[in-house]
């Protein structure tokens, strides 16, 4: 972590551990978030990158009501071809658009037979 009022995430396939994006989440206070360490490490990592600033909700989270709901989100793609600005997207937008993401990169990392394998 380089500061802790963020937090970065690693969206990765559970079964075979594949990280598929990074992701830096923080609450959205009007910020522009800089991620320039990130975008090196996706670059590195060969996945994309993204920051989402958050919105509380005023009401609970049904989940958990010790904590906000969360109201909308702010979402910029930082690798490959950095957005200029900002999308502003609800919990559920950005619940597909994450799923599309790993499916996206889940098909990237597919590893294809060759006719010459041993499983042939």
């Amino acid at each position: 972590m380089v500061d802790l009022d963020a937090v970065l995430f690693t969206e990765y396939d559970h079964h075979e551990k594949l990280p598929l994006a990074l992701i830096e989440v923080a609450r959205d206070i009007g910020q522009e978030k800089p991620a320039g360490v990130m975008q090196h490490l996706a670059r590195l990592a060969g996945v994309p990158a993204y920051v989402a600033l958050y919105t509380a909700a005023p009401a609970a989270n049904p989940a958990n009501p010790n904590w906000p709901d969360i109201e909308r989100f702010r979402v910029r793609r930082m690798w490959p071809r950095p957005e200029a600005g900002w999308r502003v997207l609800t919990p559920g937008q950005w619940a597909r658009a994450l799923v599309q993401i790993r499916g996206w990169q889940l098909k990237r990392f597919e590893v294809q037979a060759a006719a010459n394998d041993d499983r042939f």
